[in-house]
């Protein structure tokens, strides 16, 4: 059999420019974006049913250039290439038609292998299908994994090709039916075979190097079998005229550690680069190594092993589990980032823009097959975000998974907010502005008593003020401490009043927020009195706290001082001038420590809630601007 290499002829249909877009994605991060692709499809082809940890080797050798298969025919393709765009108008295609010449005329050249190991292999090298060997070398913008696995051999399959001087990578597997394979390509640029009939014989641009008939592999190249011998199941990559420079290995090193974190951490993965092994084992190592570049896969691995790194469960809808580990530490600059990760532990993306006055990290994996391919439907083609309008059959339900998925990270995280909200905050940039009263002492020595200063302004008198220190919570109860009653009825609002009343507006439209006034009692007013009796005696509640959730929605905490039956809660924001506007609730929900939490004229009806223990409930406002809110408890008779 005859190997060589073959161009296909383009039937006189598009002309295939240097600038192709699925190499041009990865302008700017070749390697890195070699290292996440390759590592990607191992993963996916994890053998079913196994537990075997996938294996990765990224090797480099030095060969004569010679040793390129089909070498001396290459050459020609890239001259052929270059005699024809040399008389168009486009300086790139002629500086990268130079650069690939000059590249591939050198005595010898880099070549990067890729090996994978315990994985399935490449299937039906030899047929006409749209998996596997096909999938990987001609399937052209097809979709062809499914459930939770990460790509396509979509555009994600170009990343090779930006990393060769010349654009040259070539293939080989053992699969799992003991098929070998083995196929050079080409992802060039259009060229006529015959630049004196060049219509004629104008090629895609794409070649393939082996069985010219059909542009099929064939059993084994020998120059790859020079290089390295295949006897276990999987598939190599080989990458010719390797152009990433002399601290390749640290770039793959950092792009491992940065998205395959959580694979190699649960030893689902482990990588070599260069003799050096990054598994479950070396990871800390590697990570404390390489932590200045890499500082946001250093925290996250910090979560997953600090003992007091708390861990939140939730099922979603049936389809799986949602497993949320935050480690919150105010003696540490955490990152304040969650990394989302699918089933086989790659980094999809770090979700940010969370709550600033909390040290923390955190890591969301995603458990169950049918959980991954929903969220795996609203990923773009870089893997690197969900955008819930790329789901394919329903981009409503998207949206609305996705937004509840990072709401609830949100309140998570909040939750634990809570629990460390008394903490010292250090405000960027403040430390050099105030410096601490011990330095000074220090640099004074036994004079530190002395003025520093002329007092030539005499005395200065500071006025003082008195500082009155607001409640964020009262308890009215209807029995013993606390006693006080109130019930709402008719009135009118007037400067003879002494009750609590809300002024009633005619019309329809219906009012975000109330204000509190004094009035009185009167048949017929048209409006609401609070009249409150048996005594106003109230007790302050204990830990309040009302935590912003999202836009218009609140998380409400306090403690009470007894159990109580049936009352409401009554949300309120008070101005500067001390006038207090109760806030109009659309809708409430309890959580903890309560029950029959519903919404109501008052504010919250409740029908019980414990005492001495933490009551915690959800509401909602009519409208999302910011308030500064108190919470006031009523119990009913």
């Amino acid at each position: 059999m005859t190997i060589e290499w073959k161009f296909p002829h383009n039937g006189f249909g598009q002309v295939r420019g240097v600038s192709d877009a699925g190499i041009e994605t990865f302008t700017g991060t070749e390697i890195q974006s070699l290292a996440r692709e390759i590592c990607q499809n191992s993963l996916d082809a994890t053998v079913e049913g196994s537990n075997a940890t996938i294996k990765v080797d990224f090797e480099q050798y030095r060969i004569p250039s010679s040793d390129i298969p089909g070498y001396e025919q290459y050459v020609s393709k890239i001259q052929k290439a270059y005699n024809y765009w040399s008389k168009k108008n486009s300086e790139k295609t002629i500086k990268v038609l130079k650069k690939a010449l000059n590249a591939i005329k050198m005595p010898t050249t880099v070549v990067l292998r890729i090996s994978d190991f315990n994985t399935t292999g490449l299937s039906h090298p030899y047929e006409d299908s749209d998996e596997g060997w096909n999938a990987l070398t001609k399937l052209d913008g097809g979709a062809t994994k499914t459930g939770d696995k990460a790509g396509a051999f979509g555009i994600g399959k170009n990343a090779p090709f930006t990393n060769s001087d010349y654009r040259l990578v070539f293939y080989r597997t053992l699969n799992e039916d003991q098929e070998t394979a083995a196929q050079g390509m080409s992802r060039f640029i259009s060229f006529p075979e015959d630049l004196s009939n060049s219509m004629n014989t104008m090629t895609t641009g794409i070649g393939y190097y082996g069985n010219p008939e059909g542009n099929l592999p064939v059993d084994s190249i020998s120059e790859l079998e020079k290089l390295y011998q295949r006897s276990e199941i999987g598939t190599d990559v080989f990458v010719y005229g390797f152009n990433a420079g002399y601290e390749w290995n640290i770039d793959v090193i950092n792009e491992v550690l940065e998205n395959f974190l959580m694979s190699i951490h649960k030893n689902l993965l482990s990588v070599t680069v260069a003799n050096k092994a990054i598994n479950s084992s070396t990871l800390a190592s590697y990570l404390s190594t390489y932590n200045v570049k890499i500082k946001n896969a250093y925290w996250y691995y910090q979560v997953l092993v600090r003992p007091e790194t708390k861990v939140f469960k939730r099922d979603f809808y049936g389809m799986g589990t949602l497993k949320l580990s935050v480690l919150v530490d105010p003696s540490e600059k955490l990152n304040r980032k969650i990394l989302i990760t699918r089933s086989s532990g790659m980094k999809l993306f770090a979700l940010g823009n969370m709550l600033r006055i909390i040290s923390f990290s955190g890591v969301l994996e995603m458990e169950g097959k049918e959980l991954n391919e929903f969220f795996r439907e609203m990923e773009t083609p870089a893997h690197d975000k969900w955008l819930p309008s790329r789901h394919s059959t329903n981009v409503p339900l998207a949206k609305e998974y996705n937004n509840e998925l990072k709401d609830w990270i949100r309140e998570c995280v909040q939750t634990l907010g809570e629990h460390s909200s008394d903490d010292e905050i250090e405000v960027a940039g403040l430390a050099g502005v105030l410096q601490k009263e011990s330095d000074k002492t220090d640099q004074r020595g036994d004079d530190s008593n002395k003025e520093s200063l002329q007092d030539t302004i005499g005395s200065i008198t500071i006025q003082s003020r008195t500082s009155k220190t607001k409640l964020k919570g009262l308890f009215y109860g209807s029995e013993g401490n606390g006693k006080s009653k109130k019930m709402d009825t008719e009135g009118t609002i007037g400067v003879d009043g002494g009750d609590p009343t809300t002024r009633n507006l005619g019309g329809t439209r219906h009012r975000s927020k109330k204000d509190t006034h004094k009035g009185r009692v009167t048949a017929g007013g048209h409006d609401t009195v609070h009249k409150r009796y048996g005594g106003d005696i109230n007790q302050e509640l204990k830990n309040v706290r009302v935590i912003k959730t999202s836009r218009n929605t609140y998380r409400v905490s306090f403690i009470l001082p007894r159990d109580i039956r049936t009352g409401h809660v009554e949300i309120v924001t008070v101005g500067e001038n001390d006038k207090s506007n109760r806030l109009a609730i659309d809708s409430a929900s309890e959580l903890m420590g309560c029950t029959g939490i519903k919404k109501s004229s008052e504010g919250v009806s409740f029908s019980s809630m414990k005492g001495n223990e933490k009551v915690q409930f959800e509401i909602a406002l009519l409208d999302n601007r910011d308030y500064a809110m108190e919470v006031n408890v009523y119990e009913h008779n």
